[in-house]
């Protein structure tokens, strides 16, 4: 189904009745930043609008959209219906991976960098 910027398809695995990806058509991009403002902002009108009609469509109890880029290196939206009879309710649909904790002397400065970037 197109959008304005994207194409929404229907994805294959429906473990999660309604779980749609929407994929960005104008032209290839792995991540936001590569996108102007201008293309960011009509994508995420299109996530809008797919979202709002996934969730009429299927009427889920929650909904999760996701943006990982891991498998499919191209700009691309999750959008997933969540029910509470799913088969992972109340924990991410993925399994969990090993966490790592930052230091607290790590955690700051990466705190640092990121408010000196954000008031650049």
């Amino acid at each position: 189904m197109s959008l304005e910027v994207s194409t929404l398809y229907l994805a294959r695995n429906q473990t999660y009745r309604g779980h749609c990806i929407l994929i960005l058509d104008l032209r290839h991009a792995t991540r936001p930043d590569q996108l102007s403002a201008a293309e960011w902002g009509s994508f995420c009108v299109d996530l809008h609008r797919a979202e709002t009609a996934v969730v009429r469509a299927v009427q889920p109890d929650h909904i999760n959209i996701a943006s990982l880029g891991n498998v499919m290196p191209h700009l691309h939206w999750h959008i997933i219906p969540r029910y509470r009879a799913d088969p992972r309710w109340g924990a991410p649909i993925w399994p969990e991976e090993a966490q790592r904790r930052l230091t607290l002397a790590e955690e700051n400065a990466l705190k640092d960098i990121l408010r000196e970037l954000l008031v650049a």
